[in-house]
């Protein structure tokens, strides 16, 4: 080449020459760059710039830098990075794992020298997406995370724009700028890509999946971003974790559906009583984020989780804690009778008065059992085939009269199938309602407990009770369907009587004097009976008006009682 010259004709005639050898064939001056070892650089990294042949022209071409530059050769880095930031737009997308390492071993190059990136060119690095991420887009630096250790705790329950260190692509060779990409605005440390994490959750379907480390590794990046007073969740984070992640003694729940356990609860309850989070699994460290559970929904105060607890009743099997959980119409508050240990839960052996009060008048639980208890109970002793007690049976009929009504009438006759019939020491017996009868004749009643192989009359009490008369029992036997052994049985004389021979007896100077008057009257006029003085004197007069005649010779009278089970009885 010539030496130095100004600007003339000739040079002018240069310019649109294709004068020069370049690694793209010869070109004109003004389509050539001079690669300076200092910066050229960043003429290496796309193909495509036409680049002044220096193996052909040898280095000493580097000596000619002014003279280059006046026939129109680009020869200095402002202008190398004009053309460089417009390629760098144009394949920003495309870049391959060679353009990026390049790129990034040039940056790194120039980054103590002299050649500083304009500030259009960190624009553009900073603000064009030509990182690829392992989520298979391209993204701007500030929008993805270059992986490290770290962040192992966290890819289980995320989705995460790691940059694409795979074979693959970039390969590990990346992490080697770490420093670069960290200044060009990519995400190393943890603590700076909280926001990634909460954005990126991605729970397993199965929750099992997800360990300890992973959820205290969550709750710390929830630590970091509250550190900002004025930071909250946003809708989508909001609709991410109200998924069943958390483990607690009863599963896997939503956080709003957990409770976190401390010393306050342990006056109450145990660990395992209800939806609590589960130390156990976590470790102690899990009450240290106390602040930050209590954000994402947990149940920290015991003034807030009785609902919680109280939802969990149903479903809780340690009944050693809990006891047994029965509909309100399952129980009465008291059983006086001590009747109903086996058929109803009676709530005054468990709690104190003002809850069973509570219990009355929230759940309506019933004060006392009904008229229909006690026929349920009735039919539980029916299908039993035990006899009862004296005292059970002198129960259930005291309870009968004191409630007596048209209504109790009308459920007894239609529910009791079976009666009580005579007692021994081993107890009483139940018999079938049809084969049960009223000894209202003493005479056909010794005939036939004489004759029956079974009780067949119904059982009252030896002694008249205050709470349980003996007229009234037997009443209530009659309005229940029980009949009188003298409308049972059926008679047939044996012999015949000769009307003529019959002599009328003068009753009351062979049989009812005026002493057994009295006795009579005396008997009836028992408070026990609780009989009024009518009904006392009715049944006097019935018996002084009997008319009663004398036969000369005995008469023989044959009795037969049919039961249902087709058996005679004679």
């Amino acid at each position: 080449m010539c030496a130095s010259f100004g600007i003339t004709e000739e040079v002018e005639a240069l310019r649109s020459v294709k004068c020069f050898k370049t690694n793209a064939g010869y070109k004109c001056p003004g389509e050539c760059f001079l690669v300076d070892p200092r910066w050229g650089c960043i003429l290496l990294i796309f193909e495509g710039f036409p680049l002044i042949d220096q193996g052909f022209y040898g280095s000493g071409i580097l000596s000619y830098r002014n003279e280059l530059k006046q026939t129109g050769v680009k020869v200095d880095f402002e202008d190398a990075v004009k053309v460089f930031v417009q390629c760098f737009r144009q394949q920003a997308s495309a870049m391959k794992k060679e353009n990026v390492l390049s790129f990034l071993s040039c940056y790194r190059k120039l980054k103590d020298t002299p050649y500083k990136f304009p500030q259009d060119l960190k624009k553009c690095i900073r603000e064009t997406k030509w990182l690829r991420t392992r989520l298979g887009d391209y993204r701007v630096p500030s929008d993805c995370i270059l992986y490290g250790p770290e962040w192992q705790s966290v890819v289980p329950i995320t989705l995460l724009p790691f940059i694409d260190d795979s074979d693959n692509y970039y390969g590990k060779v990346i992490h080697e700028y770490t420093k670069e990409l960290k200044s060009m605005g990519v995400v190393i440390d943890f603590k700076d890509g909280v926001d990634f994490v909460a954005a990126g959750l991605y729970f397993p379907g199965d929750p099992s999946c997800i360990t300890p480390s992973n959820v205290l590794a969550l709750l710390e990046c929830f630590r970091i971003l509250l550190q900002d007073g004025n930071y909250s969740f946003p809708d989508s984070v909001r609709t991410r974790i109200s998924k069943k992640w958390l483990k607690t003694y009863d599963g896997y729940r939503p956080p709003d559906q957990c409770l976190l356990f401390d010393s306050k609860w342990g006056s109450y309850l145990k660990c395992t009583d209800g939806p609590f989070v589960d130390e156990g699994f976590y470790g102690s460290n899990i009450s240290s984020y106390r602040k930050e559970l209590k954000d994402i929904g947990v149940v920290v105060d015991v003034g807030n989780g009785c609902p919680l607890i109280a939802g969990q009743l149903d479903f809780h099997l340690e009944f050693s804690s809990v006891g047994e959980w029965v509909s309100p119409g399952e129980c009465v508050l008291r059983d006086k009778d001590g009747l109903f240990s086996s058929q109803l839960q009676v709530l005054e052996k468990h709690y104190e008065q003002q809850l069973l009060v509570f219990f009355s008048s929230a759940f309506h639980v019933k004060h006392t059992p009904s008229v229909d208890d006690y026929c349920e109970l009735w039919k539980v002793w029916e299908g039993s085939g035990n006899r009862l007690s004296h005292a059970d049976c002198c129960k259930f009929w005291a309870y009968v009269l004191k409630h007596w009504n048209a209504k109790t009438e009308r459920t007894l006759a239609d529910s009791l199938v079976k009666l009580p019939v005579g007692s021994d020491s081993d107890g009483i017996l139940l018999s079938d309602k049809q084969d049960v009868f009223i000894a209202d004749d003493l005479q056909l009643k010794d005939l036939f407990q004489r004759s029956s192989p079974q009780p067949i009359f119904v059982w009252y009490p030896e002694r008249n009770l205050p709470s349980l008369p003996r007229t009234k029992l037997l009443e209530i036997y009659r309005k229940i369907g029980v009949r009188t052994i003298s409308e049972s049985v059926e008679r047939e004389e044996a012999s015949v009587v000769d009307v003529a021979e019959l002599n009328q007896v003068n009753l009351k100077e062979i049989l009812i004097k005026k002493g057994l008057v009295r006795l009579i009257l005396g008997f009836l006029a028992d408070p026990v009976m609780k009989m009024e003085a009518e009904r006392r004197h009715e049944a006097v007069r019935g018996l002084l008006d009997m008319t009663i005649l004398e036969t000369n010779e005995p008469l023989h009278i044959n009795y037969s009682l049919s039961l249902t089970s087709r058996e005679i009885v004679r």
